[in-house]
């Protein structure tokens, strides 16, 4: 096992200190464990920021007594910081990252969600409701009233998984009650934003929801050109049939019409000898700049979901749960990279380089579980035993770009440059886009049976033992951009997911727990296959993990505090070249992840909340074909990260004040084998304040990143970089009836 880095920032050792304070403090008189519901159909209201249960109905237990590391990002954390998407709500969450994906870890730099969680690649482990999500766009938090993240080796739970954990949202649905919302913000990235979130109980066993949502602006840098706009309808309907049996139908569709910006330059050793310029990001100065070509770049993105659960108690010993969902994703773009010349003009940006997408993405899943309470004797079972069916499309068609560009005064430009020093004279463009016919598509089945029984023994000793097989197939075509098209590629395997884990719990608040699981990843994992057939045709690659860990809970369980050490170790496919030019493709690569961390969730005092955590993480390829590869570390995967959020109530609870802090202690790109940029150190601030003016009405204040401290989130080994954004100041009135 490789020894861990030691190093540490003052933040990181703050963090970590303050946990035993917090523990030494805290009340030993706490209540005892409450039973859960048979059937779960949102998580539990909070205490302070801290959530009891998951979403899931596979993790039977609270979450102080599941034998793995979670962190659920509440509902009124998202309010209190003025979170209202995927990306920021997961920097609350300490060892995951969202940035560091595309082409050979850095290659590309995407304008889709994109998390990394423990060094391991998360795209395709993000999930709504316990189905898996589809890919392709930027999640609002408008209709989620809950993000959890489940780490570690999570094939048991949820199938195909890349091996360092799993993100899920919890939707908003309709409850016999009534209540309403409407909000409104605006900021200085010039963000206009309004969500209705209204629920009617319309009868003694009918209730429905109705959750809208439009913004427009985003102008980060205030380029003139960038902005988001989007609109968002959800609907929830709830018929309680009667005691035993209640139906839920949920509809949510998305648009989304957005002007991106992918990045801005990045003077690599070629480009910064061209210009006279130091090599790395373009100077902070020129970051208002726009740096494509304007009329030419768009994103528009649909996305739709339809789910239908059922959820029928049988008797007090069995409940049965459905759930079943369309969904689609429609999506185009044209997105500008700033990419540098060669030769003789590599002072220049060449204005023809873009991202070019037109992509379409259709699942039907169906889940079954059967939830049994048992006991005999001295044990008790919790026994989930569920069966999946899964059928996912996606076609990535060919796009040719057919443009024309032409310069201020008309002439039309035979190889249009962009100088990024002096852009008075601009490039501009007519014409569009065309299919080619070069398309890739995956058309996956899935087939699963899966068993999770936690059994406890006695009063403190408890049991948990998952298992799943999967059989899932894939087939489709390919297209690459040297290797040429090819149909009829297909890639099948069935395989075993397991889990075990034993927890000790010397008192009625406290869980000491040993955990052991493993997470496979087919080919085409992502929907897509490789044009070489040779690689299609390895088997699944596999990561195991191994968690000690322990969970307390204090202050009459109002506050959580965890912390877990953690080994993940993966076999990755590589390739080795032999004779005749043939390349053979096996699971002679490693990648290896260790690490631990700590948080602290709840409430400290009645009126004082607090969301902190740090993470640790060393991680490197420990085995390759490529001698040089040993060593290297693994994408979006910072050795430090850290976080604190608390929030006071004043007494008479009409007034809040928040603030916060976000540290990463920086992060190097990696790809084919070269350390192409590292980011240093960083850390952000966040303020809050609000005030219950009447009873109905509320506004809030939010500042982010206070000492408009600046960054980069995000890089491109062609030459270009996303930064972080600058100070922005929010203002939120919300309204309640």
């Amino acid at each position: 096992m490789k020894k861990m880095n030691t190093k540490k920032s003052a933040l990181a050792l703050t963090v970590t200190a303050a946990i035993p304070f917090g523990t030494a403090l805290a009340q030993q008189e706490n209540t005892a464990v409450q039973e859960l519901e048979t059937t779960k159909v949102q998580a539990t209201e909070e205490a302070g920021y801290k959530v009891d249960e998951t979403s899931s109905v596979k993790l039977t237990q609270p979450i102080a007594n599941t034998p793995r590391s979670i962190n659920v990002i509440s509902e009124r954390l998202l309010e209190d910081q003025g979170i209202t998407n995927l990306n920021d709500a997961l920097r609350n969450v300490a060892g995951v990252s969202t940035f560091g994906g595309g082409e050979g870890g850095g290659g590309v730099v995407s304008a889709s969600d994109k998390v990394t969680i423990r060094g391991f690649d998360a795209r395709s482990n993000i999930y709504v409701d316990g189905i898996r999500d589809i890919a392709g766009y930027s999640r609002d938090t408008f209709n989620y009233e809950a993000v959890e993240v489940i780490k570690g080796g999570s094939g048991s739970l949820d199938g195909r998984s890349t091996g360092g954990g799993s993100v899920n949202l919890a939707t908003k649905r309709a409850r016999l009650e009534d209540f309403g919302a409407v909000s409104g913000r605006y900021d200085s990235f010039e963000n206009a934003r309004v969500t209705l979130d209204y629920n009617k109980k319309l009868s003694e066993n009918v209730a429905g929801r109705l959750n809208l949502l439009y913004s427009d602006g985003g102008d980060f840098f205030d380029n003139g050109v960038e902005e988001y706009q989007t609109t968002g309808v959800a609907g929830s309907l709830l018929y309680k049939v009667n005691e035993a049996t209640d139906i839920n139908l949920d509809v949510f569709v998305m648009e989304q019409d957005n002007v991106p910006v992918l990045g801005l330059p990045f003077l690599t050793s070629a480009a910064a000898e061209a210009t006279g310029q130091p090599e790395g990001p373009i100077d902070s100065g020129l970051w208002d700049e726009y740096y494509s070509v304007p009329g030419r770049d768009f994103e528009e993105v649909s996305t739709q979901m339809y789910t239908l659960v059922i959820n029928h108690k049988v008797n007090d010993v069995v409940t049965l749960r459905s759930q079943t969902r369309f969904g689609s994703n429609e999506k185009e773009s044209v997105i500008g990279r700033p990419w540098w010349n060669s030769g003789e003009e590599a002072n220049l940006l060449n204005a023809e380089r873009l991202q070019a997408l037109d992509e379409e993405t259709d699942l039907f899943v169906s889940q079954l579980d059967a939830i049994l309470s048992l006991e005999s004797g001295a044990l008790k079972h919790r026994v989930v035993l569920g069966a999946e069916v899964a059928e996912e499309e996606r076609t990535s068609f060919g796009v040719t770009a057919n443009y024309t560009y032409v310069d201020g005064q008309g002439n039309v430009l035979e190889a249009p440059t962009i100088n990024p020093f002096d852009l008075q004279n601009n490039v501009f463009v007519t014409g569009g886009t065309t299919h080619s016919g070069n398309d890739t598509s995956g058309d996956a089945s899935t087939v699963a049976l899966y068993l999770l029984d936690t059994i406890k023994v006695g009063e403190h000793l408890q049991v948990d033992i998952n298992a799943r097989y999967d059989d899932f197939d894939i087939s489709g075509s390919a297209c690459g951009r040297r290797s040429g098209c090819f149909d009829g590629l297909d890639a099948q395997d069935s395989y075993f997911s397991y889990g075990a884990a034993v927890s000790y719990m010397p008192t009625e608040n406290g869980n000491i727990y040993l955990s052991h699981s493993n997470s496979k990843q087919p080919p085409g994992v992502a929907l897509a296959l490789s044009t070489n057939a040779a690689q299609n045709a390895v088997r699944p690659e596999n990561a195991v993990t191994t968690e000690l860990g322990v969970k307390w809970q204090f202050f009459n369980d109002q506050l959580l505090v965890s912390g877990a050490v953690f080994e993940t170790t993966k076999d990755v496919v590589d390739s080795q070249n032999i004779e005749d030019g043939v390349t053979v493709y096996s699971l002679a690569g490693e990648q290896e992840s260790i690490g631990y961390e700590v948080s602290v969730t709840g409430m400290l005092t009645d009126s004082l909340s607090i969301s902190a955590n740090y993470a640790s993480l060393d991680t490197e390829v420990t085995q390759d074909t490529t001698a040089d590869s040993i060593g290297n570390g693994l994408q979006a995967s910072p050795d430090d990260t850290a976080n604190i959020w608390v929030n006071y109530a004043a007494m008479d609870n009409k007034l809040n004040v928040g603030g916060g802090i976000y540290y990463n202690s920086g992060e190097t790109y990696w790809r084919r084998n070269t350390a192409y940029f590292t980011v240093d150190s960083y850390t952000t601030l966040f303020l809050m304040a609000s005030y219950q003016v009447t009873e109905d009405l509320k506004l809030q204040l939010n500042v982010d990143n206070l000492t408009d401290e600046e960054y980069v989130v995000d890089y491109s080994a062609k030459g270009h970089f996303r930064p972080g954004n600058p100070r922005s100041v929010a203002v939120f009135a919300n309204y309640t009836f």
